[in-house]
């Protein structure tokens, strides 16, 4: 707790003497509470619920291909091939080019652009956890799975899912936080609500406490998450296993 403390009072003393410098471009922390007072709640919780909502639903997309994925490797050399090739140029794909892509062809206020383009920015980070802690649990048990036999559907439901779910929790905590950072790039680009396109909107109509009021609110969003839920499941999930 002493190092969140710490961070607390360095960057709050940072925003004061950097508003002080700059009082034109940075707001102080008051001129930036005072916001959240004049937009409302309504708006606020509004804009936060979405954000959740594209969010975890490009998470959730993720996680089902990642498990799909995981199951079609059992049966196919070739297709675990394919999921490296693949997992390669996921990652050499620029977020900027999946939302100009989806954008293009679901619109620009529709969520499903936003929730795709946040699934296939957190898909890479499952794919990789998936496919190696995979190949670490056959080779682990090997013997054992040489000696039962078992069909590819029961290796993967009593190997595969149980013995990766460590690693797997892990990398749902990167890919989540992962989602979450991108999908405010999504919503500015295209979305018709939600923390980014609230951050867009204040920013080209020059209200920088409200540039200030949303960011800090995303910020503060990403670590309650990874520190009161994630964090706390990821500890959890190892305990029990082991």
């Amino acid at each position: 707790m002493r190092g969140w403390l710490y961070l607390f009072l360095f960057a709050l003393a940072s925003w004061l003497v950097l508003s002080h410098l700059y009082p034109a471009l940075i707001p102080t922390p008051a001129e930036t509470l005072a916001f959240y007072r004049e937009v409302g709640l309504s708006l606020i919780l509004s804009s936060l619920l979405l954000t959740l909502y594209h969010s975890f639903s490009g998470f959730l997309v993720a996680s089902l291909l990642t498990g799909l994925a995981m199951l079609l490797a059992l049966y196919s050399k070739a297709f675990r091939d394919f999921l490296n090739a693949l997992n390669v140029f996921l990652q050499s794909v620029s977020v900027l080019v999946w939302t100009i892509v989806f954008i293009m062809l679901f619109g620009v206020t529709s969520s499903i652009a936003t929730i795709l383009v946040t699934a296939m920015a957190s898909f890479p980070a499952l794919l990789s956890a998936g496919v190696s802690s995979s190949e670490k649990v056959i080779e682990k048990y090997r013997p054992l799975i040489v000696l039962l036999k078992p069909s590819k559907l029961q290796l993967y439901r009593h190997f595969i899912v149980p013995g990766t779910l460590p690693e797997m929790v892990s990398a749902g905590r990167v890919a989540l936080g992962i989602a979450l950072r991108i999908s405010v790039v999504a919503e500015a680009f295209g979305s018709a609500g939600g923390i980014g396109y609230q951050l867009v909107y204040s920013y080209d109509l020059g209200i920088k406490a409200g540039v200030f009021a949303w960011a800090l609110l995303l910020i503060a969003l990403m670590i309650a998450l990874d520190q009161l839920l994630l964090r706390r499941l990821e500890e959890w999930v190892k305990g029990w296993y082991w």
